[in-house]
C-alpha cells in the first residue's frame, strides 16, 4: 500500500513538472487555446485506437494511438496557420476534425465492443487513481523531453508571439519553432490526458501559467513548475480525502486557485 502511494505521488509530481514545463510558454505565447483543443485530439484517438485493436485485434497500445493522432492533428493546424487561416481558424478546424473522428469511431465502437466506450472514458476521468511504472516512466520521459526543448526556445516563441514580422526580420524559421511547440505541447497534452485525465488537463494546462505571471517577475519558470506541483500533490491529497478520482481533486484544487486569483484581481 505504502509502495502504490508512494509511485501515485511521484506520478504527481512527474505531471506537475510536465505541466510546468508547458503552461507559461503556452500562455505567453497566446497558445493556450490551442494546448486545450489538442485534448479532443487525444480522446478521438483513444477511441481510434480502441476500434483499430477491436475490429483487427492490432494489439496496438491506446496512447501511443491517442498520442500520434494529437501530434498529427498539431501538425496540420500548425500547416493551416502557417499557409491559410489565422491560428484561431486553424484550431478550430483541428477541433472540427477531432470531434468528428470522436463522434464516428465511438459509433462504430460501440458496434463491435461492449467496453469500448468505458475505455475511452478513462481518457475522460483520468487512469491514474491506481499509478503504475509504466504511467511514472510515461510522464519521466515526456517531461525529459519537453522541459529541456521549451528552454531552449521560450524566448523565441515569446517573441514570435509577439512580433511575428520582426522575428521574421530577424531570420528566426518561425514556421519550425511553431511545429516545434505545437509537436511539444501535443506530447505533452496526450501524455497528461492518459493519465490525468481530459477534463483535469483541461483545467491544470493554463493555471500554473496564469500563476507565474501573476506572482513571477516577468512570468517565471520557476513559479510555473512551484505551481503545477503543488496543484498536482494537491490535487492527489484532496482526491484522497474525498475518495474521489485525482483527475477530480486536480480540478477542484485548480478551480480554487482560478476563484482566488478572480476574486484577488476584484478586490484591488
Amino acid at each position: 500500500m505504502l509502495e502504490l502511494l508512494t509511485l501515485t505521488y511521484m506520478l504527481a509530481v512527474a505531471g506537475g513538472v510536465l505541466v510546468g514545463a508547458i503552461s507559461l510558454p503556452l500562455v505567453l505565447s497566446r497558445s493556450t487555446l490551442f494546448a486545450l483543443t489538442m485534448t479532443h485530439s487525444v480522446l478521438g484517438g483513444a477511441i481510434l485506437g480502441i476500434y483499430l485493436n477491436a475490429v483487427f485485434n492490432l494489439g496496438v497500445p491506446v496512447p501511443m494511438v491517442a498520442t500520434l493522432t494529437a501530434l498529427t492533428l498539431s501538425i496540420l493546424a500548425a500547416e493551416l496557420s502557417e499557409r491559410i487561416f489565422s491560428e484561431d481558424v486553424a484550431i478550430a478546424l483541428t477541433v472540427t476534425i477531432a470531434t468528428t473522428i470522436t463522434i464516428i469511431f465511438s459509433y462504430l465502437t460501440i458496434q463491435v465492443s461492449s467496453t469500448g466506450l468505458s475505455e475511452a472514458w478513462l481518457y475522460v476521468a483520468g487512469t491514474s487513481a491506481i499509478a503504475t511504472v509504466g504511467d511514472l516512466t510515461k510522464m519521466m520521459t515526456a517531461a525529459i523531453i519537453v522541459a529541456p526543448l521549451i528552454h531552449l526556445i521560450s524566448r523565441e516563441l515569446k517573441y514570435i508571439a509577439f512580433d511575428r514580422d520582426g522575428a521574421t526580420a530577424m531570420g528566426l524559421n518561425v514556421r519550425v519553432y511553431r511545429y516545434l511547440f505545437f509537436s511539444l505541447s501535443a506530447l505533452a497534452t496526450s501524455t497528461l490526458a492518459s493519465t490525468l485525465g481530459v477534463l483535469a488537463t483541461h483545467v491544470l494546462l493554463a493555471v500554473p501559467g496564469a500563476v507565474a505571471i501573476r506572482f513571477g517577475k516577468k512570468g517565471s519558470l520557476t513559479v510555473s513548475y512551484a505551481a503545477a506541483v503543488i496543484l498536482a500533490l494537491t490535487g492527489y491529497l484532496t482526491a484522497q480525502l474525498l475518495g474521489i478520482p485525482p483527475s477530480g481533486g486536480i480540478g477542484l484544487v485548480s478551480g480554487a486557485v482560478i476563484l482566488g486569483l478572480v476574486i484577488r484581481h476584484e478586490r484591488r
